[in-house]
């Protein structure tokens, strides 16, 4: 059985390789050079579809990762905040990158669940599950979640129901080790002396140099589109798909409808 710390070094150093066909490797890498080149081409697609600055995109890339580590792990379906659904829908959109991700990278499947029919009993639902997404990431980042990527949910003035945390535990299939209780930050000393793993160099736990790039790496913001605010203000293409409308704020245009995830073994996300 693996450990939370495992599983998070597998995510922190994805870099949305699988995104690009095979035979265009070699065009993005020289469209975008170095390590971690395909994170930046997804980060520049964000960045041209949604409004938003290239470290934006980045910085939301990584927030994106924390949201699915914490789907993994939780024993309740986790919720995101509009600007890290956006990230979500918008990886969900390369369908055979993204299998390829939860079966190497995740090791399990991590599915959406949007909302079919707007209802107040599932919108309050969904906004219970965004409080206890919240409280989880503080007690395994040992940090408040960045108000920029969390601070907006989906259903801003809804119903907002207390939810009832048990016990991180195992499902059913054995799939998931989350029957540990140790939080994530726990697993890293303080210093880099853990193979350069350390939280003082971790910007996930509050050290280092923020501004995306594989887990917490810093690049640039180098885009040649001007324009995009380094915020989730701006607006996008238009390119709507999935369960999205139009509408701003961070440019998730969820359209008022809400979304949970879930992987192999029972668990879910909204």
């Amino acid at each position: 059985m693996e450990s939370k710390r495992d599983l998070w070094l597998r995510l922190r150093n994805y870099e949305f390789e699988h995104l690009a066909p095979p035979h265009l490797l070699d065009r993005v890498q020289a469209a975008f050079g170095g390590p971690g080149a395909s994170t930046r081409a997804f980060a520049d697609k964000l960045a041209r579809k949604l409004g938003w600055s290239t470290s934006f995109s980045l910085r939301g890339i990584d927030e994106y990762r924390k949201f699915v580590y914490l789907g993994l792990i939780a024993d309740f379906p986790v919720t995101p905040p509009k600007v890290i659904d956006r990230v979500w829908h918008e990886h969900l959109l390369f369908s055979r990158g993204y299998r390829e991700f939860c079966a190497s990278v995740l090791r399990r499947e991590f599915d959406h669940h949007p909302e079919l029919v707007p209802l107040d009993e599932q919108t309050a639902a969904f906004q219970a599950q965004y409080e206890a997404t919240l409280d989880l990431y503080r007690t395994e980042f040992n940090r408040e979640p960045p108000a920029e990527f969390w601070g907006t949910p989906k259903f801003a003035g809804r119903p907002q129901p207390a939810v009832s945390r048990r016990p991180l535990r195992r499902r059913d299939d054995g799939s998931v080790m989350v029957d540990d209780s140790t939080p994530l930050y726990a697993y890293f000393g303080d210093s880099g002396g853990d193979g350069g793993h350390g939280q003082a160099s971790m910007p996930e736990f509050g050290g280092g140099s923020s501004g995306g790039a594989g887990g917490g790496g810093s690049w640039p913001d180098s885009t040649s589109h001007g324009g995009h605010p380094d915020s989730a203000g701006g607006g996008h293409d238009g390119g709507g798909h999935g369960d999205s409308g139009g509408g701003g704020d961070g440019g998730s245009g969820d359209g008022g409808s809400g979304c949970s995830s879930g992987c192999g073994g029972g668990c879910g996300s909204s």
